[in-house]
């Protein structure tokens, strides 16, 4: 860098790049044509003053602008506004690749001082008294100067050097009175700008002519979207613009098709997926139904804590309503084997090709059932009788601190409602999960004794298929027997333990074939 590079730090005319280097290359004479006298620091800050007060004044207004009736001899009042600080910033940035400067040593003059002397340009060529002419355009010119001076990267950055750091004094203005009391005159904006008040502008421009620009002054920044409007206006659409709505339009044509195809796709895997889903569900229509209400002359059955079929051995507290028999009876649930000798049932669906489907999750138990003391008691005389033929049904009444005994229960498969003493067929199989549960599987038959509000019932096992009721139904439909001229033949008794079961896994076996067969749907409309 040394004997080609001069470093800046010291300069009294670009004090703001001390960290920075310009090169004494003989190709920056065109542009910098004072720099073939320069060989040191001094000799730069010297020639860079004279260069600004004379040689420059005629190149850049004369030359470069067209103005015509320049003093050359009094060129204080054209100097324009920072006009110093945007050629230091212009050498450092040619001799960025001279001098190897990095990007921290080579700080442009920010954008906006740029602007600042573009205007103070313009402000200058269009007073009279100064240019009594111009040429063309020197708007262009101006518009130019700005561009060249702002258009390093960095010039809108934070890293940009200002102009009222290289140049503090006078505003920027230096030995152009006229432009000091233009900007800071005392009906100006500007009269209270600190750099106003320390150039004592306020005494200094007392006395000052501030000349009236004899032109309005025309934007520096204008769009060109005025210009490439009219054109447009007169030529048509170019090819580009056509071709650019040609693609538009099929694009948009694209989206819009794929978005009809994918609502189409959806809709039609919906209804696919209703059927296969419609045993994975309960019915939507189901709803919660009260539990049954005690009546108010019997006196209250104690809650029992333990569950479900739990709850059943609360029958055992209740007192006995016949001497004859006590609540010690050897029927006892678990080991006493339960009976019955009639049933009516209603009509069933006709037979078909049974339907591969996933089972549904059942609920969770709340407790379990005991052999000899859970559900102890349940058959003594404190549990009521319905029918003719002594069938147990559900106690009322009974409640504990988890759940309560209901009356009914909505079958999740059908409209219909599911209530003790009622026979049910098996939709799903089920592992049981403790000792006093079913194991269920498809097409078995269950009477049931007592339905509780968390999805599960106790009951006791059919010696009967729901195939056999189906078949049964059929024959009985087909030889005319009517629901109301005669009751079904009998269907076999119920025998066996009284165990637990989910309500979810059954259904009323006279819809049990339609579900089977997917015809859910059907039954619940």
């Amino acid at each position: 860098m040394a004997g080609t590079c001069i470093s800046l730090s010291g300069s009294t005319q670009c004090p703001a790049f001390n960290g920075s280097s310009i090169s004494t290359s003989s190709s920056l004479y065109t542009d910098f044509p004072f720099m073939q006298y320069v060989s040191n620091l001094d000799d730069f800050d010297r020639e860079l003053s004279n260069y600004v007060n004379g040689t420059y004044v005629k190149q850049k207004y004369i030359d470069y602008l067209g103005c015509q009736g320049v003093n050359l001899t009094h060129t204080n009042n054209y100097y324009a506004r920072y006009t110093t600080s945007a050629i230091c910033s212009g050498l450092v940035q040619s001799s960025k690749t001279y001098c190897n400067l990095s990007d921290k040593q080579s700080r442009p003059l920010c954008a906006d001082t740029c602007a600042l002397m573009a205007t103070s340009e313009e402000e200058i060529v269009v007073n009279a008294d100064l240019c009594r002419t111009t040429g063309n355009n020197y708007m262009s010119q101006i518009r130019s100067d700005f561009t060249i001076c702002s258009l390093p990267a960095d010039s809108l950055t934070g890293t940009c050097i200002s102009g009222a750091d290289n140049e503090p004094h006078e505003c920027g203005y230096r030995s152009n009175l006229i432009g000091l009391c233009g900007y800071c005159g005392a009906s100006s904006p500007n009269s209270t700008d600190s750099c106003c008040v320390n150039a004592s502008a306020a005494s200094r421009c007392k006395g000052v002519t501030i000349p009236t620009p004899t032109a309005t002054l025309p934007p520096i920044f204008t769009s060109t979207s005025n210009s490439t409007a009219d054109a447009g206006a007169h030529d048509g659409l170019s090819g580009g613009q056509i071709a650019g709505i040609v693609i538009g339009s099929v694009a948009g044509a694209a989206l819009l098709a794929a978005l009809i195809f994918l609502i189409l796709l959806f809709l039609r895997r919906r209804r696919k997926s209703r059927d296969y889903s419609a045993l994975n569900k309960p019915n939507p229509q189901r709803k919660g139904f009260a539990s049954m209400q005690q009546d108010k002359n019997q006196q209250g059955v104690p809650s029992v804590p333990g569950g479900r079929v739990a709850r059943m051995s609360a029958l055992r507290e209740v007192p006995s309503l016949s001497p004859a028999h006590s609540r010690n009876s050897p029927a006892l649930f678990g080991s006493a084997k339960y009976s019955d000798t009639s049933d009516s049932e209603g009509y069933g669906a006709s037979p078909g090709a049974m339907s591969k489907r996933i089972p549904p999750v059942t609920g969770r138990r709340h407790g379990s059932l005991s052999s000899n003391s859970a559900l102890a008691g349940a058959y003594s005389d404190s549990s009521p009788r319905s029918g003719t033929n002594g069938q147990f049904s559900s106690p009322e009444g009974v409640a504990s601190g988890q759940s309560e005994q209901l009356s009914s229960f909505q079958d999740y498969y059908s409209p219909d409602d599911i209530r003790p003493g009622d026979k049910v067929a098996v939709l799903w199989a089920y592992q049981p999960r403790a000792g006093d549960e079913f194991a269920l599987e498809r097409g078995e038959m269950l009477k049931v004794i007592g339905i509780w509000d968390d999805g599960w019932a106790t009951g006791i096992r059919v010696p009967e298929t729901a195939e056999d009721y189906d078949a049964r139904h059929r024959e009985q439909r087909d030889s005319g027997v009517s629901n109301g001229s005669q009751r079904l033949a009998a269907s076999p008794s119920p025998t066996g333990d009284i165990k637990a079961f989910p309500m979810v896994c059954v259904c009323l076996p006279q819809h049990w074939r339609k579900i089977i067969e997917g015809g859910q749907d059907e039954v619940v409309s």
